[in-house]
């Protein structure tokens, strides 16, 4: 089963009176597109259909199609957290070597959940001298800080070194599957 059959397979799951219509709006597919995938889920014994008059047909999930839901949420759930603590080690390690080349004072310019991820690490570590905080503006830089941005755009701040972990995690990301 691919993505775009489990994003049917999903929303048909949460209201079975759907027009093909709304799966094609909700799952950014064409009409044309939900309209096959639907086909091949009924004949695949994924959904089952009935036609409630000459224009409208209602889908449910069979037995099967809903154990494929949960089977393939699961993987979904077992990847993300996967992936997670890969980018946290990553983060980790990018940290250590800085902190082992002297850096103490770490200051986190950015916001969202790389940024959040960041901060995890860091309070996590327990490192002798080892100082952070997160920054909103350049203004608030010290001389010492070691910057650590998830912002993509920044490259250097007041002269202060600065480590885009947005970009040392892009090759990290594509890697994992």
């Amino acid at each position: 089963m691919d993505d775009n059959e489990l994003k049917l397979i999903v929303e048909i799951g949460k209201n079975s009176s759907t027009t093909q219509r709304v799966l094609s709006e909700r799952t950014e597919l064409s009409l044309g597109m939900v309209n096959l995938i639907l086909k091949r889920l009924v004949r695949r014994g994924y959904l089952k259909s009935r036609g409630l008059n000459a224009k409208k047909v209602e889908y449910f999930l069979t037995p099967k199609g809903f154990t494929e839901k949960v089977k393939k949420s699961y993987s979904y759930i077992f990847k993300t957290i996967n992936l997670v603590q890969t980018i946290q080690n990553k983060i980790k390690e990018i940290i250590m070597t800085e902190y082992e080349f002297g850096a103490r004072d770490f200051a986190v310019f950015g916001a969202g959940s790389l940024a959040d991820q960041v901060m995890l690490v860091l309070s996590e570590l327990e490192l002798e001298g080892l100082k952070f905080r997160p920054v909103e503006k350049t203004s608030e830089l010290k001389p010492n800080d070691q910057v650590l941005t998830t912002d993509e755009k920044i490259k250097k701040v007041n002269g202060n070194k600065v480590i885009n972990i947005a970009e040392k995690l892009s090759d990290l990301y594509w890697g994992v599957e």
